[in-house]
Formats: C-alpha cells, structure tokens, sequence
C-alpha cells in the first residue's frame, strides 16, 4: 500500500465530508433567509445579526462560524463582525443573481431523502418517477439552471443558431419541451416578444408552478403552458427545445421522433445537455462527478420509470445523443455552442 496514496485519499474524504455536512446548513439559511438578512444588514456582530435575523444568538453563531470556515461568508477579526463579500452575496443572497448557486442545495438536500426510493430500485433495477422526488427536487432544479439560462440562453446559445433567432424575432412559434417550472419558456417570451411559446410538461404541479411564475412577470398573455408528455403534445412549430431533459426521458427516441413530426419542414430542434466527452474516462473529473451523482439520483431513475427506459444518463455524450437524434429522423445534427458544464445541439431535419 503506497502510505501517500492512502493519506491522499483519506483527505479527499475529509474535503467531501466537511462539503457534505453543509448540505443542511446552507437549507437553514436559504429557508430563514440568513444570506439575504447578512447581505441587507451589512458587517455585523453575531448579537444583531441573530435579532435581525428572528434566530437564536447561538445557533447564529455556530451558523456564522461554519459559512466562514467554507469560505460562503466573511469574518471580520479586528471589528469581531459577520459579513458577505459582494461576491458572497451574488452567489448565495440575491434570488435574481446570475451567479446564484444556492438551489443546488434544494436539489441536494432532496437526493438524501430521497435515498431509501433509489436504494430500494438499485435492487430491483426499477425506476423511481419524476413525480416521486421529494418537493425540493422541482425547486432546486429551477433554481440551479435558472442562472445559467440567465447569463447564456438568449445571448450566448441562440445567436449560435442565426435561423432560429430569426424565426422567433418574426413571430414564430416555440415550444419548449419539458419545461418544468418555465424558467428557459419565459426567458424566450421576454426576449422574443413577437413569438408564440408554448411550455409542455408531463408534471402537473410544475406546470401550475410555471403558470403561477409566468402570471407573477406578466407574461400570461404570451405563454401557453400544457400538462403533456414529450409524444403527445400538439401542433406546428418553427422550433422545439428540449432543455436538459431529453436524457431524463424514457424513450428520448420517441420523443425526438414527436418533436420531428410537430415540427415545420424548415423547423429546428434545439436541445440542451450537460456537457460530457464521449469516453467514460474523459469524464473523470470534477463537473463528471456531479453529473454522474445527480444522474444515479435523479436521470436515470426517471428514464427507467418511463416507457422503454432507455437511460441515457447526464453524461450521454455528443455522439449518443446524435445517434438519438439520427434515429428519430433528422438529417443534420450539430454541436453549436458548448461550455465546461453544458453544451447546445441543433438538429433539421
């Protein structure tokens, strides 16, 4: 046993566990709002910032002392006073950030309750539905991608695709295909006002929390929001987007296959993954192994609960998904836009 190796991997450990043990505490803050009081309040004795913040002066403190240690919050030695760094602050406090993280934990926090359901179909090779997660997992998803829908959607992804912004600068049609709570849907109502948008998902409650989203930015008269699954929705469109979906689906062939049949015969299939290379061992990595966990947590449980149950999973990689494409009936398949954690495929057919 090479003792350097062994120490190596026993402080990864303590790195993962110390990152795992603020799971919890970083939920505690996001529902008591003890980011945002930090930020609004400004450098602050843990005394204020615990009446501030309607909490108990202890707890705050230890809370205070852990934000510190994980480098979440700021400590002020010679004033003895909690703060957040503007950075801080755009990460965790401000909901409208572009740079907000926080959901992340949402989705975290409901992959350990979670844990009996997928323990228990590890055994039977069954799936575990969309709609069996706990309540935090439609939340932390929307929350999670709703800044880098933000900071790249219409102003980074689209203009890759000039026909497409072009058919919805003049008025064309859009649907988006499992849109969850809408967030990427009102994104392209905002920016394209001309368009129609539609949103489509097999998940009522999402849906009804999408409708309630789009009401509350005046955006009702824009959108059509459905209750549909990814093969039975309806109508002609200049374009469809699946939005870090297709890999969930249970028959992403099929869905495509819809998708190519809805579409007009000039229309784009625009579809949006995480970003993975082809070879497992390419995939080793940092951004791989927090799609790999959310992929055993989440995707493939939810493929294997649908038809076929294909699970393709998180890291399907380029050529799968243009394999999928392929199959379904589109002609052309290219990679137009890709980052460290995402990447944008457009298909024609």
């Amino acid at each position: 046993m090479d003792t350097k190796k062994l120490k190596e991997l026993q402080w990864k450990v303590f790195q993962n566990v110390a990152a795992a043990q603020l799971v919890p505490l970083m939920r505690i803050g996001d529902e008591l709002k003890l980011f945002t009081t930090l930020a609004n309040l400004g450098p602050s004795k843990n005394n204020d910032f615990a009446k501030a913040a309607a909490i108990d002066a202890r707890y705050s403190l230890e809370w205070l002392s852990a934000m510190c240690a994980a480098g979440y919050a700021t400590y002020d030695e010679v004033e003895g006073k909690f703060f957040l760094s503007e950075e801080q602050a755009a990460v965790f406090a401000h909901e409208d950030s572009t740079a907000l993280m926080i959901g992340a934990y949402d989705s975290l926090a409901a992959s350990v309750m979670d844990e009996p359901k997928i323990r228990a179909a590890f055994k039977t090779g069954q799936g575990v539905g969309w709609g069996d997660h706990h309540q935090c997992y439609f939340r932390g998803t929307a929350r999670f991608f709703k800044p880098v829908y933000k900071s790249n959607l219409v102003s980074r992804w689209l203009p890759k695709i000039p026909a497409l912004t072009e058919k919805l600068s003049a008025g064309g049609s859009f649907a988006d295909v499992g849109c969850g709570h809408g967030v990427s849907t009102m994104l392209i109502a905002q920016h394209f006002p001309e368009s129609r948008v539609h949103g489509f998902d097999f998940h009522g409650p999402s849906i009804e929390e999408a409708k309630q989203l789009a009401a509350d930015a005046g955006l009702s008269s824009r959108i059509t929001y459905e209750t549909r699954s990814a093969k039975d929705y309806e109508g002609k469109f200049d374009a469809i987007a699946f939005f870090d979906c297709l890999h969930d689906m249970g028959d992403p062939v099929g869905a495509a296959e819809h998708a190519c049949e809805q579409l007009n015969d000039d229309g784009l299939l625009v579809i949006i993954e995480p970003f993975a290379n082809d070879k497992l061992e390419d995939n080793l990595n940092i951004v791989g192994q927090m799609f790999y966990c959310a992929s055993t947590m989440g995707c493939v449980p939810a493929s294997l609960a649908q038809e076929v149950g294909l699970a393709l999973g998180a890291q399907a990689g380029p050529a799968r998904l243009t394999m999928v494409l392929q199959q379904a009936g589109f002609k052309k398949v290219e990679i137009v836009a890709t980052t460290a954690t995402n990447m944008v495929l457009c298909a024609t057919k």
